[in-house]
């Protein structure tokens, strides 16, 4: 019990450092408390903002279903509502409770207009609540649910089946009212109060082949307010015309015409002879802030489940037997999930890294708390204190500094982020208690061994290093080196005996930071051979300073945690700031592979028109054209891609940039030597046993004409095509030499143009189809930069190496501090004999100048060596989605950024460690040389 109250009369005369050491418990317990609900805020934040910034289709969840519900008297669409009902009963609770609202639609078979049109124009009714009060009529009324019938005219009868068209009594047909907007009203070329006639389109898969008339009479002509707005569900059936193209310049046009929800019944039953074949879908909206990452894997199973009670359909290609879903949900939260995984890896080891240096800055702090116990500790031990008796003492110590700072700093984690897990909080927060207390008892031990060096205070003579700890150092580094390669073999995620595992493991992602202390001591061991040869070298020349400096940066002090801290700071930096570059050109490499121009047109069904000139669209400076089919080749009827580009002209327009795919001259120009076209082709055609193997010719169908090709080269990838495709790659100049009348008509255009152009090249391309879309580069590169998951990982290294700058600079502050009080003894005495302030400050300049180089040189090499070896575990690939190679490269303006942050701290403990050695007084010197 003496020892005990001794302890805290101690902690009580001697507060400045007992309160250091708990400021900097409070500081590093919060962050570590912090960092998992950080961790878990902003997972759910990466999440919810991918749904959120998803295409309705893909972030909702559509169920359809082609079985015609009969009406209600008083409310036509209550059946449907209730059948609506019974099917959500089928969908899981995890499901259920993230979608916010649902909304029904009824589609009828589409009909084809008996009309004169310039392209064949068809239309669908539409019922769907809510819309009315979305539109705004620039002409006429809304439609009612009145029906009327008229006489077909003898003209159409054809239109019927032919027991009905061979009637001779008049035959009567359904008209109902609905309407249309301004773009549906001028593909029909009608207006308000007009009469169409429609026939059912047999191609439908909905209409089942059947045979029938109906008649619209436009009522109203109206404008969408909003066309952004969610209820539309990027649905532009009822504002805008839709266009099908099924090749050439043939042009397909759909109209949407609505009708009131009271028109139901008239649609489905009250039109004879027959009812409109319809389709219901009810639309579940997900709301993305019921989301979290936490059950994120629930929901998937849960989608998993839902695919199999309702089978996903393309409603346009087939008729649809039972409910359907429609939803892109799933893919989108799984290829989310595969990002994240990949993202928390990458953060996990860069956070590592950090901890670890916060650990050090918390070990030096406890050593200078402990220097300062370490006399009366010896004392203590001197008349008889057991070891067990100070070892309580120090525990009691460290608990009455460690406890209020810990309870607080979980306050604090709690206040400053409300959302997480408590327990995760909880226990991080602890273990830097634990570690800081068990610091405290290992610091003030060996003080307890030798009561003279300690109440001295100084620095213990140095000794050489002992076998036990060239072990130790030997250990660690055959652990790093079998870390490494664990780590680059299995990845971050490493693997359990049921596959990989879900997250990073820690025990592999702490790798770079144990190569990192490898690296450290390994520098420890070899160090002091140059410094010691600086020393003899010194020593022979007539200055004192250098000598003495060389001597104590050789024989130990100080320099062995300052060069491992620092080489830490500089390893993090170099390798936090390469994982950044790293991303950001693999992300501008995947954009140039994705859309393989500056700016790319692409037409989504079949060829482009061919009237279509791309070098008369404003601010065009180069193009080139490309042509696209599926086609089979090899012995056994090989199914590939084959690309036929303008190959000249797309060179030009890929000058420079990471999709060139390097085209072998052969292909150059439009000479083709012996009536065989040269091609390249991907490595899995030419090593297939059914492939074609390079250097032979073989016979290509395209268009229907056969080409005599050969291949000559293998590229792994190309420009727009996948990265485990199966394709050939040929020049289109050089097959339009063979057959001057083969069309070759282009699917895709590559424009070198600026973004600036855009919205003049959309309105070029809008005036001759409405089925081909324009794509920039830079957007899509930019919408990589913006998402969610590449801010967090951006935002999370940048935290990550702000902390370790800011506890490696307390670490060498602390460490350089230490030795210069410590001392200060030694410089006070050799003020006496001439020693200037300058050549003090010169002297700490000298002893740990070499230091900090070093460790900026070792930690640059280290980082970037790290990262290059563990690149392929890290999963970037997963994170851009795309397995595009980029050559290692770093950023010379961010490795000056690491290198002035280095020094700087390197400068900052220095010029602290110098003042704190002028601070001996020549007499208090001499006093403790004759008390000594």
């Amino acid at each position: 019990m003496s020892s005990i109250l001794l302890g805290l009369r101690r902690m009580r005369d001697d507060r400045a450092p007992a309160i250091g050491l708990a400021l900097l418990i409070l500081v590093t317990a919060t962050l570590f408390g912090i960092a998992p609900r950080l961790v878990d805020q902003v997972g759910d934040d990466a999440l919810r903002g991918v749904v959120a910034n998803a295409q309705p289709f893909d972030r909702n969840i559509a169920l359809l279903e082609e079985e015609v519900l009969p009406p209600d008297p008083t409310e036509p669409l209550k059946l449907i509502d209730e059948e609506g009902d019974q099917l959500d009963t089928r969908i899981p609770a995890s499901i259920r409770a993230i979608v916010r609202e649902r909304l029904t639609i009824v589609d009828s078979a589409r009909f084809h207009v008996e009309a004169p049109t310039p392209d064949p124009t068809f239309i669908r009714f539409r019922i769907q609540p809510g819309a009315e009060e979305r539109i705004r009529y620039v002409s006429g009324v809304a439609p009612t649910a009145t029906h009327e019938q008229i006489d077909l005219p003898a003209d159409l009868r054809r239109l019927l089946p032919p027991e009905e068209a061979g009637a001779e009594a008049p035959l009567a047909v359904g008209v109902l009212e609905g309407s249309v907007s301004s773009e549906g009203a001028k593909a029909l070329g009608n207006g308000v109060g007009d009469l169409v006639f429609l026939s059912l389109d047999g191609r439908d898969p909905l209409s089942r082949r059947q045979r029938g008339v109906v008649a619209i009479r436009i009522s109203g002509i109206y404008e969408v307010s909003d066309p952004d707005d969610p209820f539309w569900y990027h649905d532009q059936s009822l504002n805008h015309v839709g266009v099908r193209t099924l090749g050439g310049d043939s042009r397909l046009f759909d109209v949407g015409v609505f009708l009131p929800a009271a028109a139901y019944e008239t649609l489905v039953s009250g039109t004879p002879p027959f009812g409109i074949p319809a389709r219901t879908t009810w639309r579940h909206f997900v709301d993305p802030s019921r989301l979290t990452a936490a059950g994120l894997g629930a929901v998937l199973a849960d989608l998993r489940r839902l695919e199999t009670t309702f089978p996903q359909t393309q409603v346009t290609t087939a008729s649809l037997t039972g409910a359907g879903m429609r939803s892109g949900l799933l893919p989108l939260l799984t290829t989310h999930a595969q990002r994240w995984a990949s993202a928390s890896a990458v953060l996990t080891v860069v956070a590592i890294g950090p901890a670890a240096v916060a650990f050090a800055a918390l070990a030096l702090v406890a050593t200078i708390a402990a220097r300062r116990r370490r006399p009366a500790l010896a004392l203590v031990r001197g008349r008889g204190g057991t070891l067990g008796q100070l070892i309580r003492a120090v525990f009691l110590e460290g608990c009455v500094v460690a406890i209020p700072a810990l309870g607080l700093a979980i306050a604090l984690s709690v206040w400053l982020i409300p959302a997480g897990s408590a327990q995760a909080t909880i226990l991080t927060a602890s273990a830097v208690a634990t570690v800081a207390i068990g610091l405290l008892i290992v610091t003030a031990l060996p003080g307890t061994t030798a009561a003279v060096r300690a109440a001295r205070g100084t620095d213990p003579i140095p000794r050489g290093v002992t076998a036990r700890r060239l072990v130790l150092d030997a250990l660690v580094i055959v652990l790093a080196v079998g870390g490494a390669w664990l780590l680059r073999e299995r990845g971050v995620r490493g693997a359990s005996s049921t596959g990989a595992l879900a997250g990073a493991d820690p025990l592999i992602a702490a790798v770079p930071a144990l190569a990192g202390l490898a690296a450290g001591l390994t520098a420890i061991r070899l160090v002091p051979l140059p410094l010691r040869l600086l020393g003899r070298i010194a020593a022979r020349g007539r200055g004192l300073v250098p000598l003495l400096a060389f001597r104590r940066a050789s024989v130990g002090g100080t320099s062995a945690p300052v060069l491992v801290v620092l080489l830490a700071a500089a390893s993090i930096g170099v390798f936090s700031t390469t994982a950044l570059v790293h991303l950001d050109r693999a992300a501008a490499a995947a954009s140039w592979h994705q859309v393989g121009a500056p700016i790319q047109i692409a037409s989504q069904g079949g060829p482009l028109p061919a009237g279509f000139d791309p070098r008369t669209v404003p601010g065009v400076r180069a193009s080139a054209l490309l042509y696209q089919i599926s086609t089979s080749v090899g012995p056994r009827n090989l199914r590939i891609t084959f690309v036929a580009v303008d190959i000249d002209a797309y060179l030009r327009i890929l000058a420079g940039s990471p999709a060139d795919p390097g085209i072998p001259p052969e292909m150059l120009g439009s000479t083709v030597p012996n009536g065989v076209v040269p091609i390249i082709v991907s490595p899995s055609l030419a090593a297939r046993s059914d492939g074609v193997p390079l250097g032979t010719a073989f016979s290509l169908l395209a268009d229907g004409d056969h080409y005599q090709v050969q291949p000559i080269a293998t590229r792994a990838t190309f420009p727009t095509l996948p990265f485990d495709g199966t394709f050939a790659i040929a020049s289109r100049q050089q097959l339009n030499v063979l057959n001057p009348k083969a069309p070759l008509a282009p699917s895709v255009v590559f424009l070198d143009a600026s973004d600036d152009d855009l919205g003049a090249i959309q309105a070029a391309v809008d005036a001759v189809t409405l089925s081909a879309t324009v794509q920039s580069r830079t957007a899509v590169a930019r919408a990589f930069s913006d998402s969610p998951v590449t801010k967090a990982i951006i935002v999370g290294i940048a935290i990550a190496s702000l902390v370790a700058a800011a506890y490696a600079a307390l670490a060498v502050t602390a460490a350089l501090a230490l030795a210069g009080a410590a001392r200060s003894s030694e410089v006070a005495h050799l003020r006496m004999i001439g020693l200037s302030r300058g050549d003090a400050l010169g002297l700490a300049l000298i002893e740990h100048g070499p230091t900090v180089f070093l460790a900026f040189i070792v930690g640059v090499a280290l980082g970037l060596g790290l990262f290059v070896l563990l690149e392929p575990s890290l999963g970037i690939d997963a994170i851009v989605g795309s397995t595009v190679e980029v050559p290692l490269s770093l950023d010379p303006q961010q490795l000056a950024i690491i290198g002035g942050g280095v020094f700087a701290i390197a400068a900052l403990g220095i010029g602290l460690a110098a003042w704190m050695q002028r601070r001996g007084g020549a007499v208090a010197a001499l006093a403790r040389g004759l008390e000594a």
